[in-house]
């Protein structure tokens, strides 16, 4: 979860030369995959001898207790405000066909867990202020549930018992290790395997790291040698000791202006036609509609990305944003994205939770096109990509908007489109599947996450169920296939002439009362 961009003094649409330069990034982002390695990487990058980079993060003073990052700190002090809360849970799940060796998975789980400390980090509070305390001591035995037993009926209904019930189990911060296993056995050849872990110490990113590391770790152990896993030149808490010491107060005075600036005058609340009251307090039960769009979408997805020096991810964003136009009347819509936030190479093998939010504001127009709209997307996305360093709750700091329990502050929409596959276990012998798991929370009123593949988009759409009903996500998602293709087929129409699928009975997207 992240934030960024460009300086405030630098406007997308001054000068020529700010225009080339831009038009420079923009197309060095545009031909980089997957999105959330390289949306960011190379514009950070590109700055890194700007913004005086010192060198390579350094190991930390031991004899100093370790800090969390800032974005583990906001993590944190969130559960300490709601105790047993389960909103950072995630979980990793997958079917695993095949000979699966017990012995060797612990084995591979246990190297792992010994090599990445923020693993076996526990989060203790001392005189009120969180730290970081490695466990020299752990255990992290793989919890098999062994189902064998039942018959076919039964078994399903008890595996997805616990496929449902396993990834709510609440965490204790200041004693648990924030990550857990369980295999669920079906038959001696037929597994659910769920990696369950806490958002303080792991992201999207990590969760490919653990299960690379997991398979070399496997196959080694099989094979009867030491795995070859490349050294690790710093831990996490070098990073988060090195996040704290490099936002000096100049540095952070400097993005908090930019941030205020990008922000002023955003509405504190998007208007969204709700099917029920919005709560008197933020609720967080939630659900989701499954996307899949035809891999027709493709080839027009790219050409529009190509022709405006665009990524996928900034169509696609443009694409939501008209959908939200078009359903709400909104004009001026901020919506949040979680971006990776390792911008240095010796962060690229580590487990840890380095991404942050971003806020990516937009202004639309009845009469604009996709093409206009997809410039402006491109324009204000990379503006926020370049000033990333600043957590997310020093951007609401410094945005200042009007607080209220009832839902997020700066926005309440998030976005995300991954570029990489799913995290599995590749192992020898064994077939993997990803399982889609829906732990029944929403950080946001709305969240779409979409992944590109060969067979076109997927993804889904989650929504919080105390103000949607299960047909508006339905139709929600519809209309944003339908418009989608519209818009891209169309780029060079005004968004407000685009069609929109009707997929209710009582007539599809339409006002809702509030």
């Amino acid at each position: 979860m992240a934030i960024s961009a460009r300086d405030a003094t630098e406007s997308p649409d001054t000068g020529d030369s700010s225009r080339s330069q831009q038009a420079l990034r923009a197309q060095r982002l545009a031909q980089l995959t997957p999105e959330k390695r390289a949306l960011l990487e190379r514009a950070l990058l590109a700055k890194r001898g700007a913004n005086g980079d010192p060198g390579r993060i350094p190991k930390r003073d031991l004899s100093i207790p370790t800090l969390l990052s800032f974005p583990q700190q906001r993590l944190w002090f969130f559960d300490q405000l709601e105790p047993q809360n389960i909103t950072y849970n995630a979980c990793v799940a997958m079917e695993l066909r095949g000979a699966l060796h017990l012995d060797a998975l612990q084995a591979a789980i246990d190297c792992v867990v010994a090599r990445h400390e923020v693993i076996r980090t526990v989060y203790p509070s001392v005189e009120g202020k969180p730290e970081q305390r490695i466990l020299e001591s752990w255990s992290l035995p793989i919890e098999l549930v062994d189902l064998s037993q039942y018959d076919d009926t039964d078994l399903d209904v008890r595996v997805q018992t616990a496929i449902d019930e396993l990834p709510r189990l609440p965490y204790n911060l200041q004693a648990d290790l924030t990550m857990r296993i369980a295999l669920i056995r079906r038959t001696i050849t037929d597994h659910v395997l769920l990696i369950m872990e806490h958002h303080i110490a792991f992201d999207g990113w990590s969760d490919e790291i653990l299960c690379s590391e997991i398979k070399t770790a496997y196959e080694a152990h099989l094979a009867g040698v030491e795995p070859k896993l490349p050294e690790l030149a710093i831990q996490y808490g070098d990073f988060a000791a090195w996040q704290h010491a490099r936002l000096t107060e100049d540095r952070l005075n400097e993005l908090q202006t930019f941030w205020k600036q990008y922000l002023a005058g955003s509405p504190a609340l998007i208007a969204l036609p709700t099917d029920l009251a919005r709560p008197e307090r933020q609720t967080f039960n939630g659900a989701r509609v499954y996307i899949n769009i035809d891999a027709e979408i493709l080839k027009p997805l790219a050409a529009l990305g190509r022709a405006e020096g665009a990524t996928p991810f900034m169509v696609l964003l443009a694409g939501f944003d008209a959908l939200l136009h078009r359903w709400s009347g909104a004009t001026d819509i901020v919506i949040g994205t979680p971006i990776a936030n390792r911008n240095r190479v010796e962060l690229e093998g580590l487990i840890g939770f380095f991404s942050n939010t971003l806020a990516v504001r937009s202004r639309l127009e009845a009469s604009m096109t996709m093409r206009e709209l997809v410039r402006h997307v491109r324009e204000q996305a990379l503006a926020a990509f370049e000033n990333q360093e600043l957590p997310f709750d020093r951007i609401v700091e410094a945005a200042q908007p009007v607080r209220n329990p009832a839902y997020n502050p700066l926005f309440q929409v998030n976005f995300r489109v991954t570029g990489g596959g799913d995290a599995l276990l590749d192992l020898p012998g064994v077939v993997a599947t990803p399982l889609n798991v829906d732990v029944g929370f929403a950080r946001f009123d709305l969240a779409m996450e979409l992944q590109q593949t060969a067979n076109g988009l997927a993804g889904y759409l989650e929504y919080n169920v105390a103000l949607f009903e299960p047909g508006t996500g339905r139709s929600l998602v519809s209309a944003f296939a339908a418009l989608l293709k519209e818009a891209l087929e169309r780029p060079d129409d005004p968004i407000s002439q685009l069609k929109m699928a009707e997929t209710k009975a009582s007539g599809g997207i339409r006002s809702r009362r509030r």
